[in-house]
């Protein structure tokens, strides 16, 4: 047994969290990808995304953004530590602000898979730029 997984059960054994604390917290912990031979984790690094001018077009900046995959990991485990209460709130303020997204909902594995699913997205939007997002 790992480290984390120990601490969460002696924590639970203590009464200092909940059972279902302790279960969003170990099923944080589990989704802790792979390491391969010598520690590199397997899969994608890095979601990417590129944002082109069109073609000949003479406006608009080139944009390249890369975002190490394991600070997005990391904050879904954080994630886990925010008060229900809490959640109930930011999830009320999006839904306000017409964003339908529930905290309480949303989970480790729910990114991996994501990241399994997304080959290469092209959006194009006419006359303007082309916008690839992809993992690497």
């Amino acid at each position: 047994m790992n480290e984390e997984r120990r601490k969460i059960l002696e924590m639970l054994a203590d009464k200092k969290i909940s059972v279902d604390d302790a279960e969003k917290l170990l099923a944080a912990v589990g989704e802790t990808p792979p390491a391969a031979a010598g520690g590199v984790a397997k899969g994608p690094r890095y979601l990417r995304v590129l944002v082109e001018p069109a073609p000949g077009s003479k406006e608009g900046d080139r944009v390249n953004i890369r975002v190490p995959l394991n600070l997005v990991r990391a904050g879904l485990k954080f994630a886990s530590f925010i008060p229900p209460q809490v959640q109930d709130r930011v999830n009320s303020e999006l839904k306000e602000k017409g964003v339908p997204f529930n905290l309480s909902h949303f989970n480790p594995q729910d990114i991996e898979a994501l990241l399994v699913h997304l080959n290469d997205l092209t959006v194009e939007v006419e006359g303007k730029e082309n916008v690839r997002v992809f993992c690497e």
